[in-house]
């Protein structure tokens, strides 16, 4: 039989807590999801006579998944390894899947 290590540890220094790891993968589902938000938001202008509330919402989670989410997930990886500015970097992490997420989901309502 093989040992095996258990993921989690009761040592905090050692061990790499479960935040940082879920972190690590909301982070960069948000970067996969910005070119598709880019293509969704580019074309949810075409609904602006039809829909024109939803589509300024649209236009600035579009301009916040190209701008603002690459900003927050590098602020993220900076972060992680600053005790000082962990929890801010958390907190930019967990932000960042939300202006993508919303840009295509309000697209597709259009």
């Amino acid at each position: 039989m093989h040992e095996t290590t258990p993921l989690l540890t009761t040592d905090r220094a050692a061990a790499t807590p479960v935040t940082d790891m879920v972190l690590r993968w909301v982070t960069t589902l948000a970067l996969a999801l910005t070119p598709m938000a880019f293509l969704f938001g580019a074309f949810a202008g075409m609904a602006a006579e039809v829909h024109p509330q939803t589509v300024a919402v649209v236009t600035v989670c579009w301009f916040g998944s190209w701008t603002a989410t690459p900003l927050l997930i590098v602020a993220f990886w900076l972060c992680r390894r600053r005790p000082a500015l962990a929890r801010a970097g958390r907190c930019a992490g967990w932000v960042a899947p939300i202006p993508p997420t919303v840009t295509i989901l309000l697209a597709l309502g259009l």
